[in-house]
């Protein structure tokens, strides 16, 4: 006789337990609404490219300066071309010296530094490479130009 009670009681109370939850889920169904809202936008997307020719067809992946003499100025044409679908400025630093003391003799600079590229846009710059009337004892060197575009 207990243990029937006790399985009535039980049977009562996850009924309770059952009927609790399912109203709540119908009440709440019942009071809830959903709202969707689209969305669109766009990546931004920031890069630049070098070139040797104004129409951008022909990529520079190096500027071989030739013959230098102590004290001498050389220049490079290039053409910088923003791949970014945001206006960017244009940053220029060397790096990779080969020999690293070169640098106390050697200058390599641009007439780009900072300057504003619109998106797709095209730009003409000037590398100038000049060597110090000092130098002595450098016979060959190497380097890398490292171009950022940022916006």
């Amino acid at each position: 006789m207990e243990l029937t009670r006790n399985k009535t009681i039980a049977i009562i109370l996850a009924s309770v337990a059952v009927g609790s939850v399912v109203g709540s889920l119908i009440t709440y169904t019942w009071l809830s609404a959903t709202v969707r809202i689209s969305n669109t936008a766009q990546i931004k997307s920031v890069g630049v490219s070098v070139f040797k020719n104004g129409e951008c067809t022909i990529e520079l992946t190096m500027i071989d300066w030739g013959f230098l003499e102590p004290g001498e100025t050389k220049n490079s044409l290039a053409y910088l071309k923003s791949t970014s679908n945001v206006p960017i400025n244009v940053t220029m630093v060397t790096e990779s010296w080969i020999p690293a003391n070169a640098t106390t003799f050697i200058g390599c600079s641009w007439n780009a530094e900072g300057r504003q590229i619109s998106p797709e846009g095209i730009i003409p710059v000037n590398f100038t490479l000049t060597v110090d009337k000092a130098t002595k004892g450098l016979k060959s060197f190497s380097f890398t130009i490292a171009i950022t575009g940022s916006g």
